[in-house]
């Protein structure tokens, strides 16, 4: 009889596991950054996190330093269901959604902690669930933030907009942005980020926008050395997971990816503040980067007029940055 029980005890421990091993899910994610910075530091922690929250259930692999393509391929990739998730900036999501191009227009926000509210108040959660439609859901409460400020990193000083006018300056793919800095005079020259370094040395751009710890990491500072600190905008990075690979987990497994993506966001901004300060001061004594803490009044002045030439020309919804303006 106990040997009856102790065999049926094992079937049932077999039929569990191989219960469990059928249903485990992997996602793979993608990551534009190595992972010895803030950002991998993070990814690791969230999957690593995800596994241990769902007990195996659901695993996570990232893939670091851009191996899954650019940015914008990955969100294109996640939708289609060719990867599963991406972690990554905000600064993409404009092709999506018009009213996004507030969340990297310079000078609207006026600190992290206006722009945290932002993100979760009621008017932004109109902007992620249209979003979902497109195939794409946030995760988290959107604490991933980057703790490093934003600024132009130059050849030359540049102190005031009238600085800037001509100056050629490497941009990103995102629509705001360029929109934006060739509102403000700027001659625009738009580069994937491993292309910098070389058209830096070359002397095909001469500054970019920025934050001073990814410019050290790539060794743009090599080429360039003023750094203008004008908190251009608060930067948050967000995993993201697509729709058709969420509708695929269980309700507990949604919490448990939630919650996997806040605490994680935790590391991120631990790891964030301590690799801004080393990479600034190493900047600066290995270096010579000479950083620049400007008079901001010129800048937000001559912002407000590009702004409102954004919105007339429809490159911003009307009202978008007053309506983010008035959190408080």
């Amino acid at each position: 009889m106990l040997q009856k029980k102790i065999f049926f005890a094992t079937v049932i421990l077999i039929l569990i596991f191989c219960f469990n091993s059928v249903q485990a899910i992997t996602l793979r994610g993608g990551s534009a950054l190595p992972p010895s910075s803030d950002q991998g530091i993070a990814a690791d922690h969230f999957a690593k996190r995800v596994n241990a929250l769902t007990n195996g259930s659901v695993n996570v692999k990232i893939f670091h330093s851009g191996e899954l393509g650019p940015p914008p391929t990955q969100f294109e990739n996640t939708i289609s269901g060719a990867q599963d998730m991406v972690i990554d900036t905000l600064d993409y999501f404009k092709s999506y959604d018009d009213r996004f191009g507030v969340m990297n227009t310079a000078f609207v926000f006026r600190s992290r902690e206006h722009t945290s509210k932002y993100l979760n108040s009621s008017k932004f959660k109109k902007i992620a669930d249209a979003i979902e439609k497109r195939g794409l859901v946030f995760l988290g409460n959107y604490n991933w933030m980057r703790q490093q400020d934003r600024g132009i990193l130059s050849r030359t000083p540049i102190i005031t907009p009238d600085d800037l006018q001509g100056y050629k300056m490497r941009m990103y793919q995102a629509e705001m942005p360029i929109q934006f800095w060739s509102g403000m005079g700027a001659n625009l020259t738009v580069l994937s980020w491993p292309d910098v370094y070389t058209a830096l040395a070359t002397g095909t751009v001469d500054s970019l926008t920025t934050v001073v710890s990814a410019s050290y990491l790539n060794k743009h500072i090599e080429a360039i050395k003023y750094f203008t600190n004008l908190r251009e905008y608060f930067q948050i990075v967000l995993p993201v997971i697509g729709k058709k690979s969420w509708d695929k987990l269980n309700a507990n497994q949604k919490k448990m990816l939630h919650k996997a993506a806040n605490e994680a966001g935790e590391v991120y901004v631990k790891m964030s503040k301590q690799k801004n300060d080393e990479h600034v001061e190493a900047a600066k004594e290995e270096l010579g980067l000479v950083y620049i803490e400007p008079p901001l009044g010129p800048w937000h002045k001559h912002a407000d007029g590009v702004h409102e030439m954004l919105e007339e020309k429809g490159f911003i919804p009307t009202g978008i940055i007053a309506e983010a303006r008035s959190v408080k």
